[in-house]
């Protein structure tokens, strides 16, 4: 696998989700999802900050694009984003077919 297709997987990946979030899903994609985002990719990112400053995670810079100051591959923020938003559609989904909404 090539350095990018990682990262472009995940983009690829957060859109599709996006088309089927507003196709089967509406209102999941708006203010409250960018609060998740918000509030949790950069207690995640902190998390795994820390943990690569400790030595509990080491990623090796032949398999990203980059490696970002803490030790983090650059690909990281993207996943933990699209981690975000997949969990809240399915969260929305599974809502609608419970009859909440």
């Amino acid at each position: 696998m090539t350095h990018g297709a990682y990262l472009a997987v995940i983009v690829l990946s957060a859109c599709g989700v996006l088309v089927a979030a507003r196709r089967f899903t509406p209102g999941a994609i708006g203010r409250r999802l960018a609060v998740a985002i918000a509030v949790t990719v950069p207690a995640f990112l902190a998390l795994d900050a820390a943990g690569a400053v400790r030595g509990w995670f080491r990623s090796d810079p032949r398999l990203s694009l980059a490696i970002l100051p803490a030790g983090i591959p650059i690909e990281e923020p993207f996943l933990l984003t699209f981690l975000v938003l997949l969990s809240v559609v399915l969260w929305r989904a599974a809502g609608r077919l419970a009859g909440e909404g």
